[in-house]
């Protein structure tokens, strides 16, 4: 019934930016690239001229792109004396006082372009991005109207407005804007992408790989579709179906250092011993690679190659000397050797490092094996009083005075989670669960506000089920038990509960085999000597 939880670092679903500020000259301006050639195809000049004007414009980007702000600032002046009937000059001007920071002297030169040509459309949405900054959403919202005025099917103009009304908080607003321009755009693989960080965000993960896959069908070799769809895979916990996707991004970029990680990631999760390989792989690729480095150490020391993973583990110290991970590598090598000591003291330099409440646990719990129980307490207690937002500590610390019988500060503990989290799933579980042993009647309508939240968890549905036989509502609790077993056939607690309600149900038979298979096997629960009384008086 009580359900646990890893505290390993769980890799965070990459949000797609498709507007961000400063990636603006790659929207406004360049992406796609089309947008100014066909202005500068649009406009009086000769072939030539054009073609001058085209690489002029490379050249400023180009300068951008290696942060020579003065260089290109120069060429862009120069494309507008030499152009200074065409908005393509001082739309680049713009860009480039954009990358120096002067941000009223870019809007002077993009106003500029459009007073030579009203709806160029670059300068239009270097505006709106103007604008967004500035907050001045009715200016941002006339910018990009005056696009769709031309293009009603205009995609920049189209993901500006649903970034528009995202940073207004108006999410209903948000969607339509990038349903619309999926439906305008099918091809184009930044709405489905959008679309998708909104629903993994949500958790809701079936709708966002339905956007992905939809989007695949259409572009099979993309990556970002590709990495996303199996960042959301692994979040979901379909770690076969996120290596199947990641070895096609492997083939797609097979150059790629991150995907070769990403892969070996999703392998390791499988028990997949291709994953060692392709960490060497992304090493190879790229020596000095954190994430590569890191994962190999968690392999070497998953098969009991403790010096090896040390070694890679101070080598991410010393590649990336200012994070934590290194250091909580060590210390779970130390752990691993149950050399409590010296794990704490590499958490305690990781924590010094980056302030995360997953390394406040680790060095409790590593203190607390060292014998320093107390002054282990003490530093969460510290912890959770700096950091009173930080959940994760919080329900750690709940399950640990659950796991001491305080059950009355385990509730008060949880109660404080739900205060910060109201449908944390994991806090109303465990809360459901000790207000069952304490005979306390809210525990049917947590168990039930745990089950809405999360249906798919075998263990919230176990723990509903469970209580409901034992108030005798045993038709419902044992329909409940009997999903929560196929969720979870390999949980020992869960089969016991299933076989006990089949007992009081009447159907004995199936208690019996439920029963017997059970116990057959080895595995350690703490019902096995209530399971054995039972079969004995089936």
């Amino acid at each position: 019934m009580d359900e646990t939880r890893s505290w390993h670092r769980v890799t965070t679903i990459r949000v797609v930016a498709a507007l961000g500020f400063f990636g603006m000259v790659n929207t406004g301006v360049f992406a796609p690239a089309a947008v100014v050639t066909n202005r500068i195809d649009g406009e009086r000049g000769a072939p030539d001229t054009r073609s001058r004007s085209q690489a002029e414009a490379d050249l400023v980007m180009r300068h951008l792109a290696n942060k020579e702000y003065s260089q290109a600032l120069e060429v862009a002046i120069k494309l507008t004396q030499a152009n200074p009937d065409e908005p393509i000059g001082y739309n680049m001007q713009g860009v480039a006082y954009i990358s120096t920071q002067d941000f009223a002297k870019a809007r002077q030169n993009f106003e500029s372009a459009l007073r030579l040509q009203k709806d160029y459309e670059p300068a239009l949405m270097n505006l709106a991005e103007l604008d967004l900054r500035d907050k001045n959403f009715a200016g941002a919202r006339r910018h990009y109207e005056a696009i769709m005025a031309k293009d009603a099917n205009s995609l920049i103009a189209m993901l500006g407005m649903a970034k528009l009304e995202a940073m207004n908080q108006n999410e209903q607003e948000r969607l339509a804007w990038l349903e619309r321009a999926k439906a305008a755009r099918p091809d184009a693989p930044a709405p489905r992408l959008l679309l998708a960080t909104h629903y993994a965000g949500k958790k809701n993960y079936e709708r966002a790989v339905a956007e992905l896959r939809g989007a695949q069908r259409r572009l099979p070799s993309n990556p970002e579709i590709l990495e996303l769809l199996g960042q959301v895979q692994v979040a979901s916990g379909k770690d076969a179906d996120a290596v199947a996707t990641y070895k096609r991004l492997v083939a797609v970029r097979p150059q790629s250092h991150v995907a070769y990680t990403r892969l070996a990631a999703a392998q390791a999760k499988v028990k997949d011993a291709s994953a060692a390989a392709n960490l060497r792989k992304a090493l190879e690729l790229k020596p000095d690679y954190p994430d590569a480095l890191a994962g190999l150490a968690v392999v070497e020391g998953r098969a009991g190659r403790h010096a090896e993973a040390l070694g890679l583990a101070q080598k991410v110290q010393k590649v990336a000397p200012t994070k934590a991970s290194g250091f909580s590598l060590e210390g779970d090598v130390h752990l691993e050797q149950k050399r409590f000591s010296q794990a704490a003291l590499a958490y305690e330099k990781a924590l010094a490092l980056e302030q995360i409440g997953g390394l406040a646990i680790k060095v409790h719990a590593a203190q607390t094996l060292a014998g320093n129980a107390k002054e282990a307490d003490a530093k969460l207690q510290q912890w959770t009083r700096e950091h009173p937002d930080d959940v994760i500590a919080r329900l750690y610390v709940a399950q640990e005075l659950a796991k001491s019988g305080k059950n009355q500060q385990a509730i008060e503990a949880y109660r404080a989670v739900l205060q910060k989290d109201p449908g944390n799933v994991l806090a109303l579980n465990n809360l459901a669960n000790i207000y069952y042993r304490e005979s306390d009647p809210r525990a049917i309508g947590i168990a039930e506000e745990a089950y809405k939240q999360n249906p798919d968890s075998p263990a919230a549905v176990d723990t509903l089920g469970w209580i409901l036989v034992e108030r005798g509502q045993t038709a419902r609790g044992l329909q409940l038990l009997q999903k929560a077993a196929a969720q979870a056939p390999k949980n020992a607690e869960i089969r016991y509960h299933l076989a006990a309600a089949l007992a009081k149900s009447g159907e004995k038979a199936r208690a019996r085999r439920e029963l017997e298979k059970l116990l057959a096997t080895t595995q350690q629960f703490p019902q096995r000597e209530a399971a054995q009384t039972l079969l004995r008086q089936l």
